[in-house]
């Protein structure tokens, strides 16, 4: 019996995770529903449909400014940073197994497999792909972006027990997440998933779940065959009832995109789609919900370089501890004339050097905020 399942989000992704939190109730009625959100509550939102809601002050995140923390991920970041604290919480509060699904996650019948392997296995993962590409198409959007560049398991699912190697796995990925987890290909991260690449590695118990029922997403069709039986009920590969389908990159169009290359005649997946796009528009949320930690409290939106630059400059966040209460001297650092983290208000050498040499401006778009191009180009 699972006994806890839980998804991360801020409250722009709160339709998802209804849609997500129904189909639990449906097939895991046992289960208790957790909401980890990376917000603050809004008065305007429905949250009944959760048995519990945890905020990032509930986690005990041992960092030494939680403040500079939060201000230092993207959205996407913070939401996949905050995962292992969430297992440990619940862990934690008595639970003996844990589940964790993406919000864009639909659960469409009971997970009674993976009951059955949370009983000898602590730490349960499934691969993006579990069978070869078959053509190019398959090779780039499978193998080389699911896997090569993002990782080889999604992460959209893992279930943890108390039990044997599952305190050390999570220990160990909660370290990693604490202090690297930030989408950043340059030095091979990519938020919480690519870490769990080696995971194999260190621990011999792992299960690897195979099965073309669980976790099915447009990067695997191309060996999953989705479709609805006489009894209507939906099946994968004909003889799998399907568990749970990973709407990804639903928002973006990247869902009906990669849909349409890979099964776009499947009258099961456009119906599937169609139903899931009439539940997000039933369940939006009202207008005016702004992610709090997207936003200054002046409602502007922080741009992802500003967190990036703050991230790798200790001593700005050490000037500004406190992004959000300090608005004003952020928004001034990054909009006028800021000193550098030193103080020095002196024009630097590289800011001449680089007027002299507009050319290298795109490298340094890169590596520092594009205000202060903008500033350097004036």
């Amino acid at each position: 019996m699972i006994e806890c399942i839980f998804t991360s989000i801020n409250n722009g992704y709160l339709p998802k995770a209804r849609i997500l939190a129904a189909s639990v109730r449906k097939h895991h009625p046992e289960a208790r529903m957790v909401l980890m959100l990376s917000d603050r509550k809004h008065p305007s939102l429905d949250y009944s449909d959760f048995d519990q809601v945890l905020m990032p002050e509930d986690l005990g995140i041992e960092v030494e400014n939680i403040d500079a923390w939060l201000f230092d991920h993207t959205v996407v970041e913070l939401c996949t940073a905050v995962k292992p604290f969430a297992f440990r919480k619940l862990f934690k509060q008595g639970f003996k197994n844990v589940v964790y699904l993406d919000p864009d996650t639909v659960v469409y019948s009971r997970m009674s497999e993976l009951e059955t392997d949370m009983e000898r296995h602590p730490v349960t993962l499934t691969p993006h792909v579990s069978v070869p590409a078959q053509d190019v198409d398959d090779l780039h959007d499978g193998e080389m972006l699911g896997c090569l560049r993002h990782g080889v398991f999604n992460l959209g699912f893992l279930a943890l027990t108390d039990q044997g190697e599952g305190p050390a796995f999570l220990q160990w990925w909660l370290d990693r997440c604490r202090d690297y987890c930030y989408d950043d290909n340059q030095r091979g991260l990519f938020t919480d998933q690519k870490w769990i690449d080696l995971a194999p590695c260190f621990f011999s118990t792992l299960n690897i779940m195979r099965l073309p029922s669980y976790n099915v997403a447009t990067w695997n069709l191309y060996y999953r065959r989705v479709g609805r039986g006489t009894d209507g009920e939906i099946s994968v590969n004909e003889i799998y009832p399907l568990r749970f389908y990973h709407f990804s990159g639903f928002d973006i169009g990247t869902h009906v995109q990669m849909l349409s290359k890979h099964d776009g005649s499947n009258a099961c997946l456009q119906d599937m789609t169609s139903w899931y796009t009439s539940e997000l528009s039933r369940l939006a949320n009202a207008d005016g919900v702004v992610g709090y930690y997207e936003h200054f409290p002046n409602g502007r939106k922080i741009p992802a370089d500003w967190r990036r630059y703050y991230r790798k400059h200790p001593a700005l966040q050490a000037m500004i501890p406190h992004p959000w209460e300090q608005q004003e001297e952020m928004i001034s650092h990054f909009d006028g004339a800021p000193p550098t983290p030193t103080g020095d208000h002196r024009q630097t050498g590289i800011e001449t050097w680089l007027k002299a040499h507009p050319s290298l401006l795109a490298i340094a778009k890169r590596v520092i905020p594009a205000s202060l191009v903008r500033m350097i180009r004036s």
